[in-house]
């Protein structure tokens, strides 16, 4: 126990970073673009023992058995069991088995123990919801390809890329068949519904009643509304509903969003 207490690291990893929106980023994203939904690991990581285990264990480069957390955090050596185990079945640690180093093993050796990690699941939590994750993703692209298109900026690169980006998330969610304005609409709807834009259909038009990218337009507002509009622009044209609905940059108004998706013959 003293040598792993020697390789702890000094920053806590969760005592500033929880609650209130969930995004996980080290997991698997669905095939619709949705992460899975982390409000259960919020609840698993609510309960302040649970924490300090998880906590104790993040504490640590190499694994950690029952017994070094049953010591280190002077509870006993169920307790420990209950909560590692917890915390293994939601994904957030990772087991392993083996024995100290030194003990050999073979007949009368008894079964190697049970050893855990800190998995790769992340939680970031913001309500309302904010997906900086999708603005960080379009302007890294952006950066990255503006070098070797010398003809266009950053800043149009970043149109472009949204645009891809949008047009991908869209696709995942198309459905077949023909498409009326109102069913547009409520495609629409549904989609940036899964990316915390809060939509609601009014007549016809979806209003944005959330930005994921608040913080952001206070840097560059212009910049990253015209991203926003790329992206949404690119959603209704991967649903196959641009021929009837189209994304409108009107500028934010009361907190919504800066864009308005409406339909085509309501101008």
């Amino acid at each position: 126990m003293k040598g792993l207490l020697r390789r702890r690291r000094t920053v806590s990893t969760t005592s500033d970073c929880y609650f209130w929106d969930v995004a996980p980023t080290g997991r698997r994203a669905l095939d619709d673009g949705r992460a899975p939904d982390s409000w259960p690991l919020v609840a698993v990581l609510s309960e302040p023992r649970r924490r300090e285990v998880y906590d104790f264990v993040a504490a640590h480069d190499d694994p950690v058995t029952r017994d070094d957390v049953a010591e280190g955090l002077e509870i006993a050596r169920s307790l420990a069991a209950f909560h590692l185990d917890k915390l293994a079945d939601a994904d957030l640690l990772e087991i392993s088995f083996g024995r100290p180093p030194g003990r050999p093993g073979g007949p009368g050796a008894g079964r190697p123990s049970k050893r855990y990690v800190v998995s790769r699941t992340q939680i970031d939590v913001s309500v309302p919801r904010r997906r900086y994750d999708i603005a960080g993703r379009i302007l890294a692209k952006a950066v990255a390809l503006s070098s070797a298109r010398r003809s266009e900026s950053a800043a149009e690169v970043a149109l472009t890329v949204a645009r891809d980006e949008g047009q991908k998330l869209g696709e995942a969610h198309a459905a077949p068949g023909r498409t009326t304005a109102q069913r547009a609409l409520a495609e629409v709807e549904g989609t940036l519904a899964t990316v915390g834009y809060q939509p609601a259909i009014e007549g016809t038009s979806v209003r944005l009643r959330n930005c994921p990218f608040h913080t952001l337009t206070e840097v560059a507002p212009r910049l990253v509304c015209e991203v926003n509009e790329s992206f949404i622009a690119g959603v209704v044209c991967g649903l196959g509903s641009d021929d009837v609905v189209e994304a409108d940059l009107c500028g934010p108004t009361d907190g919504d969003c800066c864009v308005v998706v409406r339909a085509r013959d309501a101008h």
